[in-house]
């Protein structure tokens, strides 16, 4: 029998550090509203550079989970309230990323996906992902019907 060389792939240690950091705002470690600790904090916990450190805090930004500006602590975003959003029949969806001009118009936060539902007369509403759960009336009573939490 021949052997196989199995390799795994091993996560940048950027990755690794946002995970850290994403366990532990899940975990309420760091509650929404509040401050992640200092870039220099961080690089002092886990002693890698400052560009580790701020590879790992924009993999938490693109991901919605906290925001940041230039001069202020990246604080925990806030989780919003959820509406739900009922599709017609022969309607449909699609989820994209907002663009620039979008973000700034409607206050979007990095890393907050777009849902647009299209009806059947080809008119489009456009909501926020991380506000919204999506319902499907043709799934209702199957279990084909899913609730989208991206945030």
């Amino acid at each position: 029998m021949e052997a196989v060389n199995v390799q795994r792939h091993v996560p940048a240690v950027y990755h690794q550090i946002a995970d850290l950091l994403r366990a532990e705002v899940t975990r309420g470690t760091y509650p929404a509203g509040e401050p992640l600790p200092s870039e220099r904090e961080l690089r002092e916990r886990y002693t890698v550079s400052l560009t580790t450190i701020r590879r790992a805090v924009a993999i938490l930004r693109e991901e919605g989970l906290i925001t940041s500006r230039r001069g202020a602590p990246s604080t925990v975003r806030e989780r919003p309230a959820r509406s739900t959003v009922v599709m017609g029949r022969g309607s449909k969806l699609t989820c994209r990323m907002p663009t620039t001009t979008e973000r700034f118009a409607m206050g979007i936060d990095r890393g907050v996906p777009l849902v647009e539902v299209r009806d059947k007369s080809g008119r489009v509403e456009v909501f926020l992902a991380d506000r919204v759960e999506v319902l499907n009336p043709e799934g209702l009573a199957s279990a084909a019907t899913r609730v989208m939490d991206v945030a």
